[in-house]
């Protein structure tokens, strides 16, 4: 492992401490003229997560430091005002839009009044099939989060197409008790009664497989299908798709764009200048743990060598 890498993995604040020192995220947040779209997942009260997947569920007092910091040093836009400027060619230096996976209960409850007192706009991306689910995201339960080592997840997305049925059934033994509610998909109740205020709902697939694994019926439920049950449920338009676990390929991409949305964003590190493809927009997932200096340092693109 490089000494980057380790500094990286065990010794991030120094790593992105120095980087901080050194004026690096600064600098690169000045020339470069490009923005950035932040994906969160869940936002929960307390300063650890003693549930679910640990890098999913960012402790409420650390969000909140991380969005004022994000108020006073970026122009906050919607993901449909980011959309409309990179359409226009416009400018995007010092731009960035803050979008949620999944549609967890904790992002209604933690996130958006911090979201709402700062006026930031933001996108949720729900699961079609996902609302009200009381046993929470297969990702979660907590003998998932015991077994999980880097070949079993490639073996869950992938030979088993992240379909949430096929991996509990070989992997996932009965649960011992359910999540808390803030861990949980919210239900619809919840969902609309915060729509249209500074809230957006983007399309997150029907069941949360991953696409490119998916024969073209499959993929058409997920693309389309998924769209007009949202828009139905929401009582509203969902113009943009957000890529489950962030897998798109030429294919998936291409019937996005057919189907007709505006946009689509991925989980590719990195910012978008004005030369980024519409549909598949890249964004930085923020980790529960990361630090502040981390925090600055992602956010003006600047990651340690080595990182996926």
């Amino acid at each position: 492992m490089s000494p980057a890498r380790l500094l990286d993995r065990l010794g991030g604040p120094v790593y992105y401490g120095a980087l901080r020192a050194l004026g690096v995220p600064a600098v690169s947040r000045r020339i470069r003229d490009a923005g950035v779209i932040l994906c969160y997942h869940n936002v929960v009260s307390g300063e650890a997560s003693p549930h679910g997947e640990p890098g999913l569920h960012v402790p409420r007092e650390r969000f909140a430091w991380q969005m004022r910091w994000l108020a006073d040093h970026y122009t906050l836009v919607s993901l449909g005002e980011f959309a409309d400027r990179l359409a226009a060619g416009g400018p995007l230096r010092w731009v960035a839009a803050v979008t949620f996976d999944d549609g967890y209960a904790g992002v209604f409850e933690h996130a958006l009044p911090i979201l709402r007192e700062l006026r930031v706009p933001a996108t949720v991306f729900l699961v079609a099939r996902a609302a009200g689910r009381r046993s929470g995201f297969w990702w979660d339960r907590p003998e998932i989060v015991a077994a999980a080592t880097p070949p079993r997840r490639e073996a869950w997305l992938n030979d088993l197409r992240g379909d949430a049925r096929a991996i509990l059934a070989r992997d996932g033994a009965a649960s011992s008790g359910r999540l808390p509610p803030s861990y949980r998909p919210a239900p619809w109740s919840t969902v609309r009664a915060h729509r249209g205020r500074g809230v957006s709902f983007g399309v997150h697939s029907a069941t949360h497989r991953s696409l490119p694994t998916l024969n073209d019926g499959e993929l058409e439920y997920e693309v389309a299908a998924s769209r007009s049950m949202l828009e139905q449920a929401v009582g509203g338009p969902c113009e943009f798709f957000a890529y489950p676990y962030g897998h798109w390929d030429a294919r998936v991409r291409a019937r996005l764009r057919a189907a007709g949305y505006r946009a689509a964003v991925s989980l590719d590190f990195g910012l978008n200048g004005r030369s980024a493809d519409p549909w598949s927009l890249r964004r930085v997932s923020i980790p529960a743990g990361i630090s502040e200096a981390g925090f600055q340092a992602w956010t003006a693109g600047v990651r340690a060598p080595g990182r996926a």
